[in-house]
């Protein structure tokens, strides 16, 4: 026969295992974007996978609760309460790190008042173990209809996918015809690339030969600002040639964007760099991260692939296996969040040179997530890694003489295709306070400095005159410049949309 108190213990338990996996509850059941930022859609294997890990730690625990009301001696009645006490705080810290809101108000605190009730609450429970363990008990019941909710929210999902909307995932249509000319662009945009710490204030350890290099044969801007604050912004302005100052998911397929002057439109039916290119009889192809683009532009696009932040993407997986790795790693976030960077940069990376160098192409955009942090690269070993916990600043720095090498690896590889003597190199950042602008022909040739402020926006009608022909080596890019400047932002909100 069942007992209460049994039935009590079980919901508790479910409770602590329903709060340790906040992140993965969050990801797969709350998100309201239409899994706009996802790669791999929300199927059952993830949704069994989260059940599984729920039950499975409600299980453990609820032994563990049986065999320490079944042990008489008081040190181990202790040792449970430590454990128990433990396993909440614990289960509480995930809450905090999974929810920012709620986690800025307990951060208010401060670490030392963190700390001093994280002691006093395991005092207690050595102190008082049976007091303790009927007052966190008491706690978890009342958060309880939380974990019940959870397991019936996941129910209701398995039936919700199989009438979800329709994914429109396409890989791109190649151009039958021919190129105009052979005229080619590879445009490399990285995340968070910063002008002064990349070539202005650079640490006397830290060598960047592929950028240099680039630098002495291009044009290079000095005073260059991104159109956005952000990535999601910043991408879609670039793109269309139009300052974006809001975007929102429509569908799983699109993004609403809301332009500087107010009107609205959809990304994936605005005209944008590579339809212009398309018409001008250019095949096009984009590797990207964080934003879907073979799903949104996948009609202007020969060919696309992406891989999603991992802000988005920790929780999924596209077999059950892999789903519920994921959610048990993801229980170590500072390692799991590295894992999933080094192992998606490492495919972008491959992608990019890869599609980079194939000659079908007249425009490629190469979207990458370096030098962002967290730390991914060991400069030492030339590694990817996924033990670089050193602090911020000198993650940057790692992660910067990665994106020097990937510069350098496109590089050798375009040489060794015989490309490099007709294919043009536009290197730039999504954003930072200047960030970098270089500009190569592919004769290369000495070093042009544009020192003027302007917009980064003006690649996208820099990028097709290039492939029109009217822009032919770095003095007459620098000119264009100078006739057609694209006022900058003038700043940024917190939020990273631009103030014009």
């Amino acid at each position: 026969m069942i007992r209460r108190e049994h039935v009590l213990d079980a919901l508790a338990c479910l409770t602590v295992s329903t709060l340790c996996f906040s992140q993965a509850r969050s990801e797969i059941l709350l998100r309201a974007d239409h899994d706009f930022y996802n790669r791999i859609r929300l199927g059952a294997p993830t949704l069994l996978a989260l059940m599984v890990s729920l039950l499975a730690v409600a299980a453990v625990g609820f032994v563990s609760v049986q065999v320490t009301r079944r042990v008489p001696r008081l040190g181990w009645l202790r040792l449970g309460a430590v454990a128990a006490a433990a396993s909440l705080l614990i289960s509480l810290n995930f809450v905090r790190i999974t929810h920012e809101t709620l986690g800025e108000w307990i951060d208010a605190v401060g670490r030392p008042g963190l700390l001093t009730f994280v002691v006093l609450v395991l005092a207690a429970s050595v102190a008082w173990p049976r007091p303790s363990l009927r007052v966190m008990r008491r706690f978890l019941l009342i958060v309880s209809p939380l974990a019940v909710l959870t397991l019936l929210h996941i129910t209701w999902m398995f039936l919700e996918i199989t009438a979800g909307p329709a994914w429109r995932d396409l890989s791109g249509e190649p151009l039958k015809q021919g190129a105009p000319s052979l005229r080619r662009v590879v445009w490399l945009v990285f995340d968070e690339l910063d002008h002064r710490i990349a070539f202005e204030k650079r640490p006397s350890d830290l060598e960047l030969p592929e950028l240099d290099r680039l630098k002495r044969e291009s044009l290079y801007a000095d005073a260059a600002r991104p159109p956005a604050g952000s990535t999601e912004l910043s991408m879609p302005a670039l793109i269309t040639g139009r300052p974006v100052v809001a975007v929102a998911p429509g569908s799983p397929n699109d993004l609403d964007l809301t332009f500087a002057d107010g009107k609205p439109a959809s990304w994936s039916s605005f005209p944008n760099v590579f339809s212009r290119a398309r018409a001008l009889g250019y095949d096009t192809a984009v590797i990207g991260w964080q934003l879907p683009y073979p799903r949104v532009l996948g009609d202007a696009l020969g060919a696309a692939a992406f891989r999603p932040s991992v802000v988005y993407e920790q929780a999924r997986g596209a077999s059950f296996t892999e789903a519920i790795w994921n959610q048990w790693d993801g229980l170590v976030p500072p390692m799991h969040v590295r894992r999933l960077l080094a192992q998606r940069v490492a495919e972008l990376r491959d992608l990019a040179i890869r599609t980079a160098s194939d000659g079908r192409f007249g425009l490629v955009l190469l979207h990458l997530p370096i030098p962002r942090t967290p730390g991914i690269y060991e400069r030492a070993t030339g590694r990817l890694t996924t033990r670089n916990f050193a602090a911020a600043d000198q993650a940057y720095l790692d992660n910067l003489a990665l994106a020097d090498r990937v510069i350098g690896d496109l590089r050798r590889r375009l040489d060794r295709t015989r490309l490099d003597d007709r294919t043009w190199i536009v290197v730039s950042s999504v954003r930072g306070t200047p960030v970098p602008f270089l500009v190569r022909p592919p004769e290369g040739g000495r070093t042009v400095h544009v020192d003027a402020p302007f917009n980064t926006l003006a690649t996208h009608d820099l990028v097709l005159g290039i492939l029109r022909g009217s822009i032919n080596d770095a003095s007459e890019a620098a000119n264009w410049l100078a006739r057609w400047p694209v006022a900058p932002p003038k700043s940024y909100t917190r939020e990273g949309r631009p103030i014009y």
